[in-house]
């Protein structure tokens, strides 16, 4: 009863002001050079932050390690809230530092066996699992509100994300979904129920936010670069000569172990299994220890792993060829294959891993977005200031009247 008349009142209240700028308050919060005040213009601007991000996957984490040293350097105060069943590793926890962090957990997908989302067995665990996430929003809820932020971030979090949290403070949403609901990309034919999938997840994901700032591997209408972790930037490439593997579905190691079978001379390093298949050739050694991940990606010859778009933002960079194995029954992955072939930065799997690891590495592609890549964290963190110092300008008018 408690959660029902939280949500009720939540809902009714809908927070003390809308976060919304009308094109005239954006104008008077922005200085003559059409820099916002006090964003890039020698001022302190610092700000209370709530950065919301889930560790499903190591790729939201990792966004988070690209844009803290920014937030650390201009002295803004941080609550971290991480949401899932995963505990992070080892390295972000050093990377958060004094931040305070709260964890709570989220939802999860469950495998299927053959390389795809079990949609019965998820929808099962969600079901299951409902009251006690109620639970971590009510908590989030009140945690939050002590701790007054001027903004949340939300990386694809549904807690931080929900309507039901914070209501009443700008959100920025940073991620790579937007961009799949850009009106002028096109999208994959046939598979239309995948790709509503994909828009109700994001939308339980995203549906209190109030602006979203998308970012895509390849230079796309109104996307940002992706953000590096700094680990990754200044790691210095090598070609050892073996292969990383990074998934966690069994059903999409049956290439991989039938590759190593034919070539054991090669070694592969295989991520994201807690323990060893059995049947796996000598040459595959699966590793469990995540802080070595940087290191191997930064010293293979290829990359091989589902379609999720951190990795592949960061084995690119490494210039690494990319071979892409996505979720089936999941839109977004088969979606971001599509596009590796498209602009040439790497191979969709279909089976044949010899002749998707044939390719060229698109060196002159390389050398062409690097820059653009090393750009995503500032360009982000600049976005994520804009809004913050309009959001701030309003408040204080708001308050004033």
């Amino acid at each position: 009863m408690r959660l029902l008349g939280w949500i009720i009142a939540i809902s009714r209240s809908g927070g003390d002001w809308n976060p919304r700028l009308t094109e005239r308050e954006r104008d008077d919060s922005v200085s003559n050079d059409g820099t916002p005040d006090g964003v890039s213009r020698g001022k302190c601007f610092s700000v209370r932050i709530v950065y919301g991000v889930q560790s499903t996957g190591k790729g939201h984490l990792s966004r988070f390690l690209g844009l803290k040293p920014l937030l650390d350097r201009d002295g803004h105060e941080l609550l971290v809230i991480v949401t899932g069943f995963h505990e992070p590793p080892d390295y972000f926890f050093s990377a958060v530092g004094s931040s305070r962090v709260e964890r709570f957990r989220g939802l999860s997908t469950i495998e299927d066996g053959v390389g795809g989302v079990s949609k019965r067995r998820t929808l099962n665990a969600f079901a299951r699992h409902f009251p006690r996430l109620l639970e971590s929003l009510r908590r989030a809820h009140v945690q939050i509100g002590k701790f007054d932020p001027d903004v949340i971030v939300s990386d694809f979090d549904p807690i931080t994300g929900s309507p039901l949290v914070a209501p009443g403070v700008l959100k920025i949403g940073i991620g790579n979904q937007p961009v799949l609901s850009h009106p002028d990309i096109e999208h994959l034919a046939g598979l239309k129920m995948e790709r509503f999938n994909v828009q109700l997840v994001s939308a339980l994901f995203t549906s209190g936010v109030d602006v979203r700032l998308g970012c895509h591997f390849y230079p796309s209408p109104k996307c940002l670069p992706p953000i590096l972790r700094p680990d990754l930037i200044h790691a210095e490439p090598e070609n050892r000569g073996h292969l990383v593997v990074y998934h966690s579905f069994r059903g999409l190691l049956g290439p991989v172990v039938g590759y190593a079978r034919r070539h054991p001379e090669r070694e592969i390093h295989v991520y994201g299994y807690p323990s060893r298949p059995w049947g796996a050739p000598p040459n595959v050694r699966f590793e469990t220890e995540p802080d070595r991940f940087l290191d191997d990606l930064a010293s293979c010859d290829a990359y091989v792993g589902t379609s999720g778009f951190q990795a592949i933002c960061e084995a690119f960079y490494l210039g690494k060829k990319l071979v892409a194995q996505p979720i089936e029954g999941h839109y977004e992955q088969k979606w971001n294959a599509a596009q590796l072939e498209l602009h040439g930065m790497g191979r969709w799997c279909r089976g044949n891993l010899e002749e998707a690891l044939s390719q060229e590495f698109n060196c002159a592609l390389h050398e062409q977005l690097r820059p653009w890549y090393e750009r995503g964290a500032e360009e982000h963190y600049r976005e994520i200031l804009r809004y913050a110092s309009e959001n701030l300008a309003r408040r204080e008018r708001y308050a004033a009247t």
